[in-house]
């Protein structure tokens, strides 16, 4: 079964992700959101804005967002 995902076409800081101008990425990880797409799927796809990069800021958008456990002793990012 293929899966369609949402793509964000702004950073939080409003810039256009468009091509070359941002660098997609995969991050693992096990919270929630995470752990329910099943196996193979745990992470989240990462968006990282290279206009902000330039203004010397890391904008990182997370698909699907990242939500810590409950009980997590961290917070992570």
């Amino acid at each position: 079964m293929q899966t369609r995902e949402h793509v964000p076409f702004l950073c939080p800081a409003g810039h256009r992700l468009d091509g070359g101008r941002v660098i997609v990425g995969w991050s693992p990880c096990v919270c929630p959101p995470c752990d329910a797409r099943g196996r193979g799927l745990r992470g989240h796809r990462t968006y990282l804005c290279l206009d902000c990069k330039d203004e010397h800021v890391t904008t990182k958008c997370y698909l699907p967002y990242h939500v810590p456990a409950r009980d997590a002793a961290y917070r992570w990012p």
